[in-house]
């Protein structure tokens, strides 16, 4: 019987060894590492908001540097070396000026609740850091990042409106409608008279914007551009060649935008009287020929010589006002009346270039109101500058035409899409 145990002993044994034997051997499958991802904390002006109490203020009228550095409890002495160290040419800030923004810094861990650090704004650019934890203040100027991004408006005109107007239905701030529209006046200034637009009158343009911080400030600069006025569309490219010798706005074929005379003496106003052979004279009361176009503007405004030439005359009379006259070949003369000053250095004989401010809004001499009389001889002989048809300026040069006409061939193309789009909605859209 004791032999029987042992043989069925030796059985099981077998068969334990023989199941382990057959089963699979499972290998522990390491464990998967993931990529360690490192955040970076978001700075606020330098500043990790976790570390730092912020106090929010705005410069009060009559403040002084006293005023702003009040909360710190610095002696008088490091306030005035403070206010003499900010006038440096790598500052330069010399007063501060009321409702300007700044921040007072202080750190959690200070005990003492007196701020360490201070951040005037003084523009929307830049900003000034001051740093009092050393005995002598730490003054550094920072300029905020810049982002560029390209942009692309356009719009119709509508009835009883103009370019600003409709130019603001695309941005939040006047600063960046205005902005924007003084760019397109600049590229037509030579071939647009923007205060004739026509209802109907439509714009396409694409453009460089600046923003900080997501808000946009400025324009930066205009890419490319097409206006369609009275039923004539123009192109405008901006393009600088590889040397810089060719460097402007240029249609789609090549020629400069600019051109001998500027369509208008202001860049920004509204024509209140236009040249009329039969205008009843605000003051005198008859109905006398009015030899100009009137464009009203706020006292002050600059006037700007609308093409190159020599100053004839600079002078006043009873009806004129203060005006100026000057002569621009053996063809034309131009004339502006009405001036509040003339600018300085301006007397006959001297030279000026197309743009050059020559005088000021006024409402001198026969004037109901501040504006500008725009007088326009051509032969000795008084007659509409926006009728006149000026010659082109020259084209390019043939070597570099090529290479333009090449480059503006996608830019054309995005052009015409949107302006198919903008003809389309100016379709469907019912007339008010």
């Amino acid at each position: 019987m004791r032999y029987v145990y042992a043989f069925i002993f030796f059985i099981l044994i077998s068969i334990i060894f023989s199941s382990c034997s057959q089963s699979k051997k499972v290998e522990a499958e390491p464990l998967a590492v993931k990529d360690s991802v490192v955040v970076e904390k978001e700075l606020f002006f330098g500043f990790d908001l976790e570390d730092y109490e912020v106090k929010y203020d705005t410069v009060q009228k009559g403040w002084t540097w006293n005023d702003l550095f009040a909360a710190f409890e610095v002696n008088q002495y490091t306030i005035n070396s403070t206010a003499e160290r900010m006038k440096d040419s790598l500052i330069g800030l010399k007063y501060i000026l009321a409702g300007k923004p700044f921040m007072t810094f202080r750190a959690k861990s200070d005990t003492s609740n007196i701020p360490s650090h201070l951040i005037y704004q003084p523009d929307a650019f830049s900003y000034i850091s001051f740093d009092f934890n050393s005995d002598s203040v730490d003054i550094r100027k920072e300029y905020r990042p810049i982002e560029t991004t390209e942009k692309m408006v356009s719009g119709v005109i509508e009835k009883n409106s103009n370019l600003s107007a409709e130019m603001g239905k695309n941005f939040e701030t006047y600063r960046m409608a205005a902005s924007l529209t003084d760019a397109i006046e600049g590229v037509y200034a030579w071939s647009v008279d923007f205060f004739k637009l026509q209802v109907g009158d439509k714009f396409v343009v694409v453009y460089d914007e600046k923003s900080i911080d997501g808000q946009p400030y400025s324009v930066d600069k205009i890419k490319y551009v097409w206006f369609e006025h009275a039923n004539t569309g123009l192109y405008a490219f901006n393009y600088t060649d590889s040397t810089g010798e060719v460097s402007g706005f240029y249609d789609e074929l090549g020629n400069d935008m600019k051109r001998p005379f500027l369509m208008s003496p202001l860049k920004f106003s509204r024509i209140s009287s236009a040249f009329n052979m039969n205008r009843l004279h605000p003051i005198y009361k008859t109905r006398r020929p009015h030899l100009g176009t009137d464009y009203a503007a706020p006292t002050g405004t600059p006037i700007l010589a609308t093409a190159d030439g020599t100053i004839s005359k600079a002078s006043r009379s009873r009806g004129n006002g203060i005006y100026v006259k000057i002569r621009h070949n053996k063809t034309y003369d131009t004339q502006y009346l009405h001036m509040s000053k003339i600018a300085d250095g301006i007397r006959p004989g001297v030279r000026v270039a197309q743009g050059d401010v020559i005088g000021y809004v006024g409402s001198t001499g026969a004037a109901t109101g501040p504006h500008v009389c725009y007088r326009f001889w051509k032969n000795g002989r008084q007659i509409n500058h926006r009728a006149e048809k000026f010659p082109k300026s020259e084209p390019m040069k043939e070597e570099v035409k090529p290479l333009y006409l090449e480059h503006i061939v996608p830019l054309k193309e995005r052009l015409d899409r949107e302006i198919n789009n903008l003809r389309l909605v100016s379709v469907d859209e019912p007339e008010l």
